[in-house]
């Protein structure tokens, strides 16, 4: 995924987290870099193998996000083993084994590795719905939005 437009922390329980922040941003200003994002959280209570995240996947169509087919569903240990979203993840305090202490994580630069997308990828434009919950107890929700493009990198020799 090359291209985000935005992300975003929609909803945050106070009861589990201090705050939650996302920030966008690109390693310089050639256009076609993709973008990477710093994440900042002040979790109160270490995992317990009790937080699941779902996520949902939305196909940009006709200026409207419509629910695609597309769903992935992970309890927080399993989110840290996955090669798609856990790679980014996987940095700091988060690098170590599950389950997690409370307390401050920063995590710098994450974006999806290009590599781990199948080509077969049914849409090129959308938004990842991620929810949070403890004990099927809604914690927390965010979206980013994205755009997977092609890219050649026998043009573009400074890409990399």
């Amino acid at each position: 995924m090359e291209n985000y437009n935005i992300a975003f922390v929609t909803f945050c329980t106070v009861k589990i987290y201090d705050y939650s922040k996302i920030i966008k941003g690109r390693s310089t200003r050639v256009s076609g870099r993709p973008f990477f994002f710093f994440h900042s959280v002040n979790v109160k209570f270490g995992e317990d193998g009790w937080i699941f995240v779902d996520f949902y996947f939305y196909e940009y169509l006709s200026n409207m996000y419509k629910r695609g087919f597309i769903e992935m569903h992970f309890n927080w240990c399993e989110l840290m083993n996955d090669n798609f979203f856990g790679a980014p993840m996987r940095q700091g305090k988060l690098s170590g084994p599950c389950p997690y202490p409370p307390g401050a994580y920063n995590l710098y630069n994450m974006s999806i590795d290009i590599g781990v997308i199948p080509r077969s990828f049914p849409f090129t434009k959308g938004r990842i719905y991620a929810n949070l919950t403890y004990k099927h107890i809604f914690i927390g929700a965010g979206y980013i939005d994205m755009e997977v493009k092609e890219v050649n990198l026998k043009r573009r020799k400074n890409y990399i």
